[in-house]
């Protein structure tokens, strides 16, 4: 017999059928963690830029210092999860649109947000969550992963199904809701029904595969005994199972609000970040984008709860130095209520030993450098979650000089599993993950 003994061949030896190669896997599938545990990906986008000297840490690559900058204290607790980029020798970041640059699109910030996830200049392409959920249909037979969800999104998106083709995203909480979670609970007495039929499953299925390679000769022992040692883990994940505990969803009041309102944003934006949350906990989606403004730069979004009643943000981004302890604070609320939210959840939700920030990776991006000039160069870019141990996080990670962001989108696709030799405009190669992974 072959030294590489295939999974059909011990199934049709067992006699069992096809349905039971997704417990004799000796290697996780793509998309999934060391612990069997899904793995997804979530951006978070706001326009406008950022305020530098308030968002990027000072000093050597390495370990995060404490504390973090002004802009990124609500995520001080867990800056263990954090990459911060910066360029090596400016507080700056050392990501650019570079499919912009080279079309004469510089200063076209508030026409960024096709480039964003896509890597290619207007939207000429899919973005890196569409790419992602067409892997998994295409090799996990896993439908509905993607979900693209805004606040004030309006006619903007970062998520492209293909080129010309714009996703667009879900702004209603309440329908939100109800799609995503009606008629979904399971009685705890079912759940535990149905865990128990599939370690039974895995018991037949590991005894029949010891007593089979009991003839083998050493080689294929040893294939057979990685796919033991991978029911053995299935086990692990089943007797470890909190998916019942931990698919909570949200609490959604039952009294319409009119998000209209721009004083109802804080509770538009929390509603999100909570359903995003509750969908990852349940599995309902694993590659989501949530755009929080309108890429024209939030005009008329105010922010009078932040005791900033006037003018509103595109303006205050526009003052350049003069307006800078006001968009500081407005950036410092939006890392507090949308990132800080949905990462204190995610990392309050188990998966085996770890949590589901641990299987997950937040990219939190803007479509420009700094609001006063709209400059498609130095894009700020934050990465929260290792995604299964991928990235080695907790650090600030310095480049010596400038790559296209085609090169990080790519790398986001390598740590979900999907194996891209490039994403985006094909002329801007390469990736971070030797960067990415310390």
């Amino acid at each position: 017999m072959s030294a590489i003994v295939s999974r059909r061949t011990i199934l049709k030896t067992l006699g069992l059928g096809a349905g039971f190669l997704p417990l004799l896997q000796a290697e996780r599938a793509p998309a999934a963690a060391a612990g069997g545990f899904p793995k997804r990906l979530v951006t978070i986008t706001w326009t406008d830029g950022i305020v530098p000297p308030d968002f990027y840490p000072a000093g050597a690559a390495g370990p995060l210092k404490d504390p973090l900058p002004a802009i990124l204290q609500p995520l001080q607790e867990w800056s263990s999860n954090l990459i911060v980029l910066r360029s090596a020798n400016d507080q700056t970041s050392p990501i650019d649109l570079t499919c912009m640059l080279d079309n004469n699109g510089s200063f076209g910030g508030h026409s960024a947000y096709p480039a964003v996830l896509t890597g290619y200049n207007a939207g000429a392409g899919p973005s890196i969550d569409q790419i992602i959920a067409d892997d998994l249909s295409k090799n996990q037979n896993l439908s509905g992963a993607q979900l693209n969800v805004g606040c004030r999104p309006y006619g903007s998106s970062t998520t492209w199904r293909s080129a010309g083709q714009k996703n667009t995203s879900q702004t209603d909480p309440y329908k939100l809701f109800s799609n995503l979670f009606a008629g979904q609970s399971m009685p705890e007495a079912a759940v535990n029904a149905l865990l128990q039929r599939r370690k039974s499953v895995l018991d037949f299925a590991g005894k029949e595969l010891t007593r089979f390679a009991s003839n083998l000769g050493t080689d294929d022992k040893l294939k057979v005994q990685a796919h033991l040692d991978s029911i053995r883990k299935l086990e692990m994940q089943l007797d470890s199972s909190t998916s019942s505990a931990a698919c909570v969803p949200p609490s959604i009041t039952p009294d319409k609000v009119n998000f209209n309102d721009v004083n109802n944003y804080p509770q538009h934006v929390a509603f999100m970040s909570d359903i995003v949350a509750a969908a990852i906990a349940c599995d309902k989606a694993r590659a989501i984008t949530m755009d929080l403004i309108d890429d024209g730069g939030g005009n008329s979004l105010t922010f009078p709860w932040l005791d900033i009643p006037s003018p509103d943000y595109h303006a205050i981004s526009h003052q350049g130095k003069e307006g800078y302890a006001q968009k500081t604070l407005i950036d410092q609320w939006f890392y507090k209520q949308a990132v800080a939210g949905l990462v204190s959840k995610l990392a309050a939700t188990p998966e085996g030993s770890g949590s589901a920030l641990d299987n997950t990776v937040i990219l939190v991006a803007s479509d420009m450098n700094e609001g006063s000039n709209h400059y498609v160069g130095s894009i700020p870019y934050v990465l929260i979650g290792s995604c299964g141990g991928f990235f080695k996080t907790g650090r600030l990670v310095t480049l010596p000089k400038q790559v296209p962001n085609n090169q990080l989108l790519t790398s986001l696709c390598h740590a979900m599993g999907v194996n891209v030799a490039s994403v985006g405009d094909p002329k801007y190669t390469g990736d971070l993950d030797s960067a990415l992974q310390g």
